[in-house]
């Protein structure tokens, strides 16, 4: 992702990336940036995977959203 925006020449922005497994096939990323303005922003993934491969990806607003969406799904 770095390598991405970098190459679009938007230096300006730091990413934070980060992963957290909450079941056998559940993964949640988080990713949190400062924009252009300054703002803080974050999103968050529900990756279902099976048999090592993403098989379903579900955009979240918050933390809560994303467990609540990855522990209804099972």
């Amino acid at each position: 992702m770095r390598f991405q925006i970098q190459k679009r020449g938007e230096h300006r922005l730091e990413v934070q990336a980060g992963f957290t497994e909450v079941g056998p096939d559940k993964v949640i990323g988080s990713t949190v940036w400062l924009g252009a303005d300054g703002a803080r922003r974050e999103r968050f993934q529900v990756l279902t995977l099976r048999d090592g491969k993403i098989v379903d990806m579900q955009g979240c607003a918050s933390r809560r959203a994303a467990e609540r969406f990855a522990s209804t799904r099972r």
